[in-house]
């Protein structure tokens, strides 16, 4: 990610006769993207889904049937600003492709579960690029999920891309497209991914994270009515515009989009809802980074709103963007955070 995020200047300091200038403090600056995470009821349950529908490795279940809660963490469970739970993640990954949803169950805290509508800002949906639309959408229905557009059938987009909207056991809203083109040599059912982020005021969006987090951001000038997603979501009288933008370093799309001429419920969560989804970003001088986000009006949500150390050596931050869409800005620190001696998973 990119520019020049905060930069605050010391003033001259007169030392006898000589004047000395101290420099500025670094600026924080964004410069790639890690995991994408959605936070769910249960974890197997999820990474069987993942597995078994998307063809997606996960890490096998171990010999007990169900795999353990981690290690307690209480400097983790203070950059998510949680009291002592019981958690667990890991993910379910395309070798060989940049394709990768880590799961992540928090329990032994109060928590709800969301009712996620694609036009509701704060809403995310994934979106898994496929070789072949028609074959994974029979196996979505075989497994359980359940279509979300009207009609049950893919439509077709603008650029040629056939998509379709369906629940999955989480009653999360993920959307599949079959690009006009796929690579001859495609080797997985699932070839890439990316997000689609619903947001109140564009305007707004498009200027945090191309002003104060540096993503290469472009974004559309005007509403517009757009029968391929009018299609998709059934809203027939939505008119939207969009941004899509990257951080610098990584390739990972997220496309924004504002709706109007639909009823629309901005989304409040906590980090732990069923639902809820974070996207991690890497940082360079992270606390520059934290001051910069909560200087441009975003919360952060982490103890003490400062970046945190957590095992192993690591500083963190819960950010919520201006939809409640959740950031996590991270960057490693030299011995700040070792793992303790003599950590057993929690049961």
């Amino acid at each position: 990610m990119r520019p020049l995020l905060f930069v605050g200047i010391v003033g001259s300091l007169a030392v006898g006769l000589a004047a000395q200038t101290a420099p500025p403090p670094a600026a924080g600056t964004i410069i790639g993207t890690g995991a994408f995470t959605v936070f769910v009821e249960n974890m197997d349950r999820s990474l069987a889904f993942y597995h078994d529908v998307f063809g997606m490795d996960v890490p096998t279940i171990p010999a007990s049937g169900t795999r353990p809660y981690n290690p307690a963490n209480p400097r983790l469970y203070a950059m998510f600003d949680l009291p002592s739970v019981r958690e667990r993640h890991q993910s379910a990954r395309v070798a060989g492709t940049r394709v990768a949803v880590e799961v992540m169950e928090i329990q032994d805290v109060d928590h709800k579960t969301l009712e996620l509508r694609t036009q509701d800002p704060g809403t995310v949906t994934l979106v898994l690029h496929v070789r072949d639309l028609d074959a994974m959408l029979a196996r979505l229905l075989q497994a359980g999920a359940r279509t979300a557009t009207p009609g049950g059938k893919p439509v077709k987009l603008a650029d040629g891309t056939r998509a379709v909207l369906v629940r999955d056991l989480d009653n999360r809203v993920l959307e599949l497209a079959q690009p006009a083109s796929v690579a001859a040599d495609a080797q997985h059912d699932v070839v890439d991914m990316s997000l689609s982020i619903a947001v109140a005021d564009l305007t707004r969006t498009a200027h945090i994270y191309r002003d104060v987090l540096g993503f290469d951001v472009k974004a559309d000038g005007s509403f517009a009515a757009d029968s391929g997603l009018r299609a998709l979501t059934g809203y027939s009288k939505a008119e939207v515009r969009r941004a899509h933008a990257h951080a610098n370093g990584s390739m990972l799309d997220l496309e924004f989009v504002e709706y109007r001429g639909v009823d629309r419920k901005p989304l409040t969560m906590k980090i732990q809802d069923r639902g809820a989804t974070r996207l991690q970003l890497r940082a360079q001088n992270i606390d520059a980074m934290v001051d910069a986000v909560k200087t441009a009006g975003l919360r952060v949500l982490s103890n003490g709103a400062v970046a945190v150390p957590i095992p192993p050596n690591f500083k963190g931050a819960l950010v919520a963007d201006p939809d409640n869409f959740f950031l996590t800005l991270f960057e490693p620190c030299d011995g700040c955070a070792r793992f303790e001696a003599n950590r057993t998973p929690r049961e």
